[in-house]
């Protein structure tokens, strides 16, 4: 039978305390939750591999441009999010040692802080696509140069105060406190970042639409399309999921582990995309390197709109 704790969230609003039980062995897991499970770590492991390809290739091969910086930041956020799922599967299915309990609060709490930021990001970037494709020459004569660096720092500053006041609340104030806590933290991501994000991403969508009847458009709006269509597919069942399972009775082992498969899945897939939307159809290779110089090659091409 399957311990009750075993299946239950990192915490409950039923519970008097916070309490996280990590002590799971092979028979904790009910049978259709070892292959969610076993999906999750492989999804994390080979998005690990391709979003470090993605950082070393932008952070030290390719020049710098505006959008680059903000790929540079959301590969980084998926990088976390994915080394964060991955530790989380030690922890709970591969080292039963409730001693580990003490760092499973601080690992989750990563996990959601680089999860918000990728969020966070790719409303920023979606947003100023919107405003180059909408108000071209006012994008090309009033963005400021280096604006996409303070808007990647002030989006991680956000997601780290929401993060850090989860958990704060967790360690050092009341079971309430933290309800609270994760609350504001994914209403933010449901109420106003997630709206953002999928308004801009049905503008992209239709601008792109219209553009390509007349001519093909740019592969730097379809990679961040794409991009934006599978977040919001698979990372926005996150943000749900805890707000269901913290405001209602409904609680599934199945559906909780099924988020963070999904999540994996949306932090693993961004290089897959930037690769297939950016290869050339008539050749058989390509390396990475070339593949993501073409996509964002089109960033100069693109500023007078899609």
């Amino acid at each position: 039978m399957v311990n009750a704790s075993s299946t239950s969230p990192p915490f409950s609003r039923k519970e008097s305390t916070v309490e996280y039980n990590i002590t799971r062995d092979f028979d904790d897991f009910q049978v259709y939750d070892w292959p969610i499970c076993i999906l999750t770590a492989l999804s994390c492991l080979c998005g690990l591999v391709g979003n470090s390809l993605v950082i070393w290739l932008l952070g030290f091969c390719i020049k710098r441009n505006p959008l680059t910086t903000y790929i540079l930041n959301l590969a980084i956020a998926d990088f976390g999010t994915l080394l964060g799922l991955s530790t989380r599967f030690i922890f709970e299915c591969i080292i039963p040692y409730p001693d580990l309990s003490v760092a499973f609060p601080i690992v989750y709490a990563f996990i959601l802080f680089t999860y918000c930021s990728s969020l966070y990001l790719l409303t920023a970037i979606s947003l100023e696509r919107c405003l180059s494709v909408l108000f071209p020459i006012w994008y090309r004569c009033h963005r400021p140069e280096k604006s996409s660096a303070v808007v990647s720092s002030f989006m991680w500053i956000i997601s780290g105060l929401l993060a850090g006041m989860m958990l704060v609340s967790e360690v050092y104030l009341s079971l309430e406190s933290l309800l609270k806590a994760v609350n504001t933290m994914f209403g933010v991501n449901l109420l106003i970042f997630t709206p953002m994000l999928v308004a801009s991403t049905l503008i992209m969508s239709i601008k792109i639409c219209r553009s390509s009847q007349r001519r093909q458009p740019p592969r730097l709006y379809t990679a961040i399309l794409v991009t934006l269509l599978f977040f919001i597919i698979f990372a926005i069942p996150l943000s749900a999921s805890h707000l269901i399972v913290l405001n209602t009775d409904y609680f599934s082992s199945t559906g909780w582990e099924s988020a963070f498969l999904f999540a994996s899945f949306n932090s693993s897939i961004n290089p897959i995309i930037y690769y297939f939307v950016g290869r050339d159809r008539k050749k058989c290779r390509e390396s990475l390197k070339v593949v993501l110089k073409r996509v964002f090659r089109d960033e100069a091409i693109s500023q007078g709109g899609a």
